[in-house]
């Protein structure tokens, strides 16, 4: 895991897919577990997850996919009414875990699936990362963000899984490149070990 530190005293928290991993294992409830989910495996902002509803969710043509309908996405330009529309993708395991999540608590297909606050699931994400620094030993757990969540997302489809730019933008809702940019150029703890690693000083 690697930190920068901004001008402000917040950090950048930038981490590896198994760090990340880490995180929502460390969720109190499935509802707690989804929502870090949505924001680490489909790259939701914290705010999006809360109007996030079953029948937002539907099968990709290939028929073993899944996509998530982004209704009320953030809007920097002004210009969509209620907010800005995209589709991001689902893996398989969190469409099942919504699926019966829903079914269980008897949630109705435009119902949401987070009925909380935005400042509810921001502490769920810095309880659950404190229960990790204390799991792993690891104390930049305690750094991490809700946006360190959707940062770790875009920069492991980027760099690791060398997804376009264009494409990532599209699922993340981003209208410039370079809102991106910065996840292509800030390298991981990993990527920093396993470049330099070859290199003789």
């Amino acid at each position: 895991m690697r930190t920068e530190r901004n001008k402000d005293g917040t950090y950048n928290v930038w981490m590896s897919r198994t760090e990340y991993n880490e995180i929502p294992r460390q969720a109190n409830t499935r509802m707690q577990e989804i929502a870090l989910r949505l924001m680490g495996d489909c790259g939701l902002r914290v705010e999006e997850t809360l109007h996030v509803t079953p029948g937002d969710i539907s099968r990709k043509k290939d028929g073993r996919s899944y996509e998530l309908e982004v209704t009320k996405g953030k809007d920097t330009t002004g210009e969509y009414e209620g907010g800005k529309q995209r589709e991001t993708w689902m893996p398989v395991d969190l469409e099942r875990q919504i699926h019966r999540h829903a079914r269980e608590e008897d949630i109705d297909d435009d119902e949401p699936l987070i009925q909380r606050s935005k400042k509810t699931v921001q502490n769920w994400v810095t309880n659950a990362s404190e229960r990790a620094a204390d799991e792993t030993g690891d104390t930049d757990y305690q750094r991490v963000s809700s946006h360190d969540l959707r940062r770790c997302w875009a920069q492991h489809l980027l760099v690791e899984e060398g997804v376009s730019p264009r494409i990532v933008m599209a699922l993340g809702g981003w209208s410039s490149y370079d809102a991106i940019e910065p996840y292509l150029t800030a390298p991981t703890e990993d990527n920093i070990i396993d470049s330099m690693s070859e290199v003789s000083l």
